[in-house]
């Protein structure tokens, strides 16, 4: 059985030349002593004729992944598409290939994600102070190069810093038809003409359908192989005569079972769509994007959590914090036990002063006098040992005993900095409604017509037709995650 998810390259590869360069630089900035101003040095890009600025340290702060799709050939390019070996302010790094709403949702996540971590560091639900590497954050993505996970384990990083699960698609698609084509007899030299702009509308329209299909679990019960699988599983039922049942639901092979139950688990749910997804212009290609953020004790909503179920705590408690034991009550004890001692100092000294001794009487009573005062010490005793006991029950709880630990799956620190890939082939027919320069000539031999327009009035001759067409269709997910706050 093939595992769903592979990784993309080998321990040995080489990364790209934009990794070379700014690891390069940053080992000379140690030298040189100008990391910083290196860091924080603005890029200008330029993607499809929109306009961003973006520091250094920012842009390497996101995922491989997402760096390769910005920078194909790993390199920064001008617009003639020449490289820019020494990138300054005034130089304008053009982006062609990449759309720039999914740009803008890029840095709307990893915005929100270091706001997380910078304005609301875990440190601060567990009353200890922000680590030091929290407290020198820059940027508005990652910290200092000098950032480490030394002294935490790596199941923790994942309850301690925001992290992001990167998860991107991209889709080729073929069409073929379904029916024969007839050209117009006379005029045969252009019939390679009309069947190119037959095609074009065919695939624009192919494009539109896969476009609107944002669902991103969609995509695993389109592979071939799960559906041989099922049409296989469907032949023994049918042929098994003791099994009524003549259909059988769709259901997902081990391998991608397992990839959707920890996607599941760590913050999307099967009904969730693309956050972006786009058709290159001129291309049969769609490229999709989703940034998940791993529900941990970085995310707003566990805040919330956390601050609903202290002001519950203490509204349960406030009666005790309104009536405490005040220093009068705990004190009545010791007044009593002064009062005790000033009797019975002021009787003994009588006693004496008249030279008799102590009658029967008198010693019983001193005995009485003696026995409350112990009762006395002891009353104390036991209203302090109650008060040390009623303030330990008003301290505040742990932050796990007033809100469960978030189940975090472990097996993702297996993409972390390590994007894995998995390519499969599905095919799809389906109707699409095009409009060209032709028509159904033969309703029962199902063979469409393809007429040159005249040089009148090309657009009226355009005329609408539903055509079968059969999809084949190339997915490729790649599968990483990006932790914030720790390089």
């Amino acid at each position: 059985m093939d595992d769903i998810i592979t990784q993309v390259s080998p321990g040995n590869a080489e990364p790209a030349p934009i990794l070379q360069e700014q690891h390069q630089q940053q080992q000379n900035s140690q030298y040189e002593g100008n990391e910083e101003d290196y860091g924080d040095s603005l890029i200008h890009l330029n993607i499809q004729e929109n306009h961003y600025f973006i520091t250094r340290d920012q842009l390497m702060s996101l995922p491989e992944s997402l760096l390769l799709c910005l920078f194909p050939s790993g390199v920064f390019l001008d617009r003639c598409g020449q490289v820019i070996t020494n990138l300054t302010r005034d130089d304008e790094v053009y982006i062609v290939n990449f759309p720039p709403d999914c740009f803008e949702y890029i840095m709307e996540i990893y915005t929100k994600a270091h706001d997380d971590l910078y304005n609301h560091p875990v440190e601060r639900f567990f009353d200890r102070p922000s680590s030091s590497f929290v407290s020198n954050a820059k940027g508005f993505f990652g910290l200092n190069n000098n950032s480490s996970i030394s002294g935490n384990n790596e199941q923790d990083i994942l309850h301690q810093k925001p992290a992001i699960i990167v998860l991107r698609e991209d889709l080729d698609y073929y069409c073929v038809p379904q029916e024969q084509f007839r050209f117009d007899s006379t005029n045969e030299e252009n019939n390679e003409d009309l069947l190119r702009h037959f095609m074009a509308q065919v695939k624009m329209a192919a494009g539109s359908y896969l476009t609107s299909k944002t669902s991103i679990f969609q995509g695993l019960y389109s592979s071939n192989r799960l559906k041989q699988q099922q049409q296989q599983n469907l032949i023994e039922k049918e042929t098994d005569s003791t099994s009524k049942a003549k259909s059988i639901s769709k259901k997902l092979g081990p391998a991608e079972q397992h990839l959707m139950d920890m996607l599941c688990s760590s913050g999307f749910t099967k009904e969730t769509c693309w956050g972006n997804r786009t058709q290159e212009t001129g291309k049969t290609v769609i490229s999709s994007l989703s940034l998940c953020r791993l529900a941990n004790e970085t995310t707003e909503e566990f805040r919330k959590k956390f601050n609903g179920a202290r002001a519950k705590w203490e509204a349960e408690h406030k009666p005790f914090q309104d009536n405490p034991i005040t220093p009068m009550q705990s004190n009545v004890s010791v007044n009593s036990l002064s009062v005790s001692k000033s009797n019975s100092t002021l009787s003994t000294a009588r006693n004496t002063t008249s030279g008799g001794s102590l009658p029967s009487a008198g010693r019983d009573k001193r005995k009485s006098r003696l026995s409350k005062l112990a009762d006395n010490v002891r009353s104390h005793s036991s209203s302090r040992h109650s008060s040390q006991t009623r303030n330990k029950l008003q301290e505040l709880p742990k932050l796990y005993d007033l809100v469960p630990k978030p189940n975090i799956n472990a097996k993702l620190l297996l993409f972390w900095r390590k994007p894995a890939r998995k390519c499969w082939w599905g095919e799809e027919d389906i109707e699409l409604e095009v409009e060209v320069f032709g028509s159904w000539k033969d309703e029962a031999n199902r063979v469409i017509e393809l007429v040159l327009p005249t040089n009148a009035d090309p657009e009226a001759e355009l005329n609408k037709i539903t055509v079968p067409v059969r999809l084949h269709i190339r997915r490729v997910w790649t599968l990483e995650l990006s932790v914030i706050g720790v390089q």
